[in-house]
């Protein structure tokens, strides 16, 4: 599990996640991150209904919250995230499952930076 300090819980810190953060979708999960303006980042995690009963979708947040804690030094820090477990996730093995994970913070980084790279006014500028 884990620790407490690192756990995003509340729902509607959730919600502001959802509605005002970026995305990455990948075949197993997609991950949406906000700013979070602390100095560690908090991580959520989201297995609908829709991806089988209890043991199922409690195995699958099992073996992403493993993987979270052996990626935590790639999340940056100052970020709340949230993975939401996609239905191939329910299928592959844990190894796969944490290599999509790891795409997803090189994918978070890479838009993050590239979002910040951008200048005001768009591109009809020259």
């Amino acid at each position: 599990m884990l620790p407490k300090p690192l756990r995003l819980c509340s729902r509607r810190d959730f919600k502001r996640v959802y509605q005002r953060g970026q995305m990455v979708v990948l075949p197993t999960l997609a991950l949406y991150w906000r700013k979070n303006g602390e100095k560690s980042p908090r991580i959520g995690f989201s297995v609908s209904k829709k991806l089988g009963g209890a043991v199922q979708r409690n195995r699958v947040k099992r073996r992403c919250r493993a993987a979270a804690r052996e990626l935590l030094s790639l999340c940056p820090p100052g970020y709340d995230l949230i993975f939401v477990a996609r239905a191939a996730a329910v299928r592959v093995e844990y190894g796969c499952l944490r290599a999509e994970m790891e795409r997803a913070f090189h994918l978070m980084k890479h838009k993050s930076t590239e979002k910040t790279k951008k200048k005001p006014g768009g591109q009809g500028q020259k």
